[in-house]
């Protein structure tokens, strides 16, 4: 967002806290994810949901910048976000794993099945505008003291 940084800077020397603004929009607009990720995560006969319940969202402060985390810790998250095998290499979406994952050519394999990736493309003008709408409601509280 162009200009916020210069906004945020001003806001505080007004009196106003720009970083729990931030942080409370952040943390809302991380739930709008969490919320989706979990809406579009498959739920395999088998366990019953175990991976759509395990599905977390975290607000934290890392070298003074607030980040909102979506992830699951089930170890075969990552294998249905992106694929395996020769049908995951071929899956077009999402982009594929920053970790490297490998597609081994040996074996068919399953398609990708995302849910964290499309959860966050859908939010992102979302999120954009809940953090907007805390920074103005602090801007306007800084304003009526």
């Amino acid at each position: 967002m162009n200009g916020m940084d210069s906004l945020l800077r001003k806001l505080d020397v007004l009196g106003g806290n720009s970083k729990q603004a931030l942080k409370k929009g952040i943390h809302k607009a991380m739930k709008h994810v969490q919320g989706d990720a979990k809406d579009l995560a498959p739920v395999a006969a088998i366990d019953g949901g175990q991976l759509r319940n395990s599905i977390k969202g975290e607000t934290e402060v890392k070298s003074g910048k607030i980040i909102g985390k979506v992830s699951t810790n089930i170890y075969y998250g990552p294998y249905v976000e992106f694929g395996t095998g020769q049908r995951g290499a071929a899956s077009p979406s999402p982009p594929k794993s920053p970790e490297n994952v490998n597609y081994r050519q040996d074996w068919t394999g399953m398609d990708a099945q995302p849910y964290l990736y499309p959860a966050l493309k859908q939010n992102e003008d979302n999120a954009r505008n809940i953090v907007k709408e805390h920074v103005k409601e602090e801007i306007q509280r800084v304003a009526r003291s």
